[in-house]
This record gives structure tokens, C-alpha cells and sequence, in this order.
């Protein structure tokens, strides 16, 4: 069997193998484009406050978060206030699989709303399209999935190394009225054209699944809130004066004593690195700073893992950009749908039919 051949029979299998897959993640990650504005529509009311007087310190919204939940579990701060009317957001980690967020009103210290990962439309979604909402076992049939789909990939782009140059230049077109010809051109133009951004998908998609992986392989015993009291408004104070401009989004207590807080935000970075990209780190003990990292200064390794999420998600520039990612995003989608048809009809259609279709 010629090279070629073999690198054809490559392309179909692995297409194959990922179409049903392609068509989920597909349309999944359209929805998750605009994942915060669902979100936002459907829970409106969890999301801002009245504001009246003082905010309470961190150090008490912590302690009434922690209150709040059985079990004493790992709580992080998962986004602070920006606005007056917003409320903070908690996390609570029991598992990989179960984690529990909290709407805290800053000024009462008062638990809003509470809810699950997969307790809300957006959340749900999220976990279908990294599990296939089986845990360990769906989060590494994605990943492999998404190794299989970048084979089909890079063997598409030999199959179809001859029509790129007449795809870009609108040479190549879909010929509806034939049959036999409709699905193989649309198969090709779309590979064409969203080949780039497939690619980067899937590349950022394998960096965000192995971690994904990694939280749910092996028996992790779960982490809980440490005992010692932590002054986190102090901490955050001298983190802020760390670092000039610094925004600070996210809080990470230590889960294991003796080890620091970790201060999440931004210090004027671009969108595209996300609102996590300058950190630092306190003890919680003595408040000294034993790492900093702040993103101007960063290396080039370290700002592409900054982009990786942003650039996966698309969620680092306005609603136009979310509307180009979602049309892109059900690109996979098409070549899942036509690439089967293409092989249905190579495969099961009698010579006959075949040309009876043609006509």
C-alpha cells in the first residue's frame, strides 16, 4: 500500500474514532464560549448585593464560608469583590468531582446562594466536556480523544496538502448539486479553513485535560481547611504593596501547614493572560514573601501557560471575538458530520445507488 494510502486509511480511521466525539466537545464548546453570560442571565440575582455600609474583613467571610459547609473542607477564595454590589465567591473542594461554590455577602458575612459544580446549566456543561460527566474514566477518554484528533489532523492536512492553495483563494468550491461530491467538498474546505485554530484547540485543549487527568488519577485523600487562623487582610495588604497595580482576584490558603498564601491577580497584563497571571506568596505566620511572580517579568514558557485557558475558551476579548470562536468552534462539528457521510458512502453505498445519487 502506497504512502499516501496508508495516510489516507490513517485520516479515516482516526476520524472515525473521534467524529462522535468531535460533534460533543463541538457543540459544547460553542455553548462554553459564552459561558459567563448564561450564566449570568440564568443566576442574575446570586451575583450582586445591596451594598450597605463597611465590607467585613476576609478573615471573617472565610471563617462564615467555612461555617457554612459541613465537613470542614479546603475553602478558597474564588473571585473578590471588584464592584461594590458584587458579592465573593468561595470555593469548597471535598474532590476532584465535587465542589461546592458560595455567595457571600460581603457586608453581612450572609451565605446567598450555594451550589454545586454540576448543580447549575453552565457548570453541567462544563463537566460533560472534560469528563463526559464520568469522572477519572470520561476525563481520559477525552484526552486520548484529543490526541486522536490531532492525528486526524496532521494527517488531513497531507491528505489535502494539494487544495490549501486553492481553498485559500476561494478556487475550490462546494458543489451542492452533486451528491457525490457536496460532502467531500465541504469536508475539505472546512478542514481548510479552521485548520489553524483546530490546531490551537486542541494543542491548549490536551495542556487544560492532562491536569484535569492528573486530579483524578490516583487516591488523592481530600484536602481540608487548616486550623490555624489566618489574617488574611493583612496578607493581602502587603501582597498588594509587594507589587504595584496589583488586582487581586484570588486567595489560596495553604493546604498543608507550613506552606504560604498564595495571592492570585493582575498587575495590567493584556486580557489574553487571564486575570491570574501576576502571583505571590505569604507565609501566613510572619507575612514574609518567599515567591513572587509578577508577569512583565515572566519567561516566555510562563506567559504561554498563562494564555493557555484564554486562548482555549476565547474569553479574553469582547462579544465579537466570542461570536468568531463559537462559529469556529463547530468546525470539528461539520468535519465529524461530513467526514462520516463521506465514508457511509464509500463504504455501504452500492455502485448503483451511487449513481443513481450522483444524478
Amino acid at each position: 500500500m502506497a504512502l499516501s494510502q496508508q495516510i489516507f486509511r490513517l485520516h479515516r480511521i482516526s476520524g472515525l474514532i473521534a467524529g462522535v466525539f468531535l460533534l460533543l466537545l463541538s457543540f459544547t464548546g460553542s455553548m462554553l464560549v459564552f459561558s459567563d453570560e448564561i450564566d449570568y442571565a440564568l443566576n442574575k440575582k446570586h451575583f450582586h448585593v445591596q451594598p450597605q455600609g463597611e465590607r467585613q474583613s476576609l478573615t471573617a467571610l472565610y471563617q462564615a464560608g467555612l461555617q457554612s459547609l459541613p465537613g470542614r473542607p479546603y475553602l478558597a477564595f474564588s473571585r473578590i469583590p471588584k464592584a461594590p454590589e458584587d458579592v465573593l465567591v468561595m470555593r469548597a473542594e471535598y474532590d476532584a468531582e465535587n465542589k461546592i461554590y458560595l455567595y457571600i455577602n460581603p457586608y453581612t458575612a450572609e451565605v446567598v446562594h450555594i451550589r454545586g459544580n454540576k448543580e447549575y446549566f453552565t457548570g453541567a456543561l462544563l463537566f460533560l466536556h472534560f469528563t463526559l460527566l464520568s469522572g477519572r474514566n470520561g476525563s481520559i477518554v477525552i484526552l486520548v480523544v484529543a490526541f486522536v484528533m490531532l492525528i486526524a489532523i496532521a494527517t488531513g492536512r497531507y491528505v489535502y496538502r494539494k487544495h490549501v492553495w486553492k481553498v485559500l483563494l476561494f478556487r475550490d468550491k462546494i458543489e451542492w448539486k452533486v451528491r457525490r461530491r457536496r460532502w467531500r467538498n465541504l469536508h475539505r474546505i472546512v478542514g481548510v479553513w479552521s485548520m489553524v485554530f483546530n490546531v490551537l484547540l486542541i494543542i491548549t485543549g490536551i495542556l487544560i485535560q492532562w491536569s484535569v487527568v492528573g486530579a483524578r488519577v490516583g487516591k488523592k485523600a481530600p484536602s481540608v481547611a487548616l486550623e490555624q487562623p489566618i489574617d488574611f487582610d493583612a496578607l493581602a495588604t502587603k501582597a498588594r504593596a509587594a507589587i504595584p497595580g496589583f488586582d487581586l482576584t484570588m486567595i489560596r490558603p495553604p493546604r498543608t501547614a507550613g506552606l504560604p498564601v498564595v495571592f492570585l491577580g493582575n498587575a495590567g497584563e493584556p486580557k489574553l493572560f487571564g486575570e491570574l497571571s501576576t502571583t505571590i506568596s505569604l507565609l501566613p505566620e510572619s507575612g514574609e514573601v518567599v515567591k513572587k511572580n509578577i508577569f512583565s517579568e515572566a519567561s516566555l514558557s510562563a506567559k504561554w501557560n498563562a494564555a493557555v485557558k484564554p486562548l482555549h475558551f476565547g474569553n479574553y476579548g469582547g462579544i465579537p471575538l466570542k461570536i468568531l470562536y463559537s462559529l469556529l468552534g463547530l468546525a470539528p462539528g461539520a468535519l465529524a458530520v461530513s467526514g462520516v457521510l463521506i465514508w457511509y458512502r464509500r463504504r455501504w453505498m452500492s455502485p448503483a445507488r451511487k449513481k443513481s445519487a450522483s444524478v
